[in-house]
């Protein structure tokens, strides 16, 4: 069990390294202005982004490929602290994710709210008195 234990350890850190270099990886290929840049699969990455832009079939119409890279995009865009990043698509996908994070504070602000809400009128109900909320 232990050993185990110890390669899905393993196996997660290697995916996890594996994920770092490509979004290490991701942001290179969206500053390389190189034609024949050395650093190892740029123009792969390069070749993703244009067809990310020629696609007609699209992430949501089943595309493996555009897929992949919004994937790897979204994981970017969560991380990413630059103000004027220039991979693709990040400011968007980080304001697409602020507004998540807005619409869940907001709904568990009003789910708190109806609590207290309820948890004051069955205070008020076992007292007897009537409370107005």
């Amino acid at each position: 069990m232990a050993e185990r234990d110890a390669q899905n350890k393993e196996a997660r850190q290697l995916r996890v390294l594996q994920l770092r270099k490509m979004l290490d990886l991701l942001v290179h290929a969206s500053q390389c202005r190189s034609a024949h840049c050395q650093y190892p699969n740029c123009r792969k990455v390069k070749g993703l982004f244009c067809h990310g832009i020629q696609c007609k079939t699209r992430a949501s119409g089943g595309c493996v490929l555009c897929k992949k890279m919004w994937y790897l995009l979204q994981l970017h865009a969560r991380a990413c602290k630059e103000s004027e990043c220039h991979v693709p698509r990040c400011r968007d996908l980080k304001e697409h994710l602020r507004r998540l994070k807005q619409q869940s504070d907001s709904r568990r602000r009003a789910a708190v709210m109806e609590m207290m809400r309820q948890r004051a009128a069955e205070v008020a109900a076992n007292s007897g008195q009537k409370i107005e909320v």
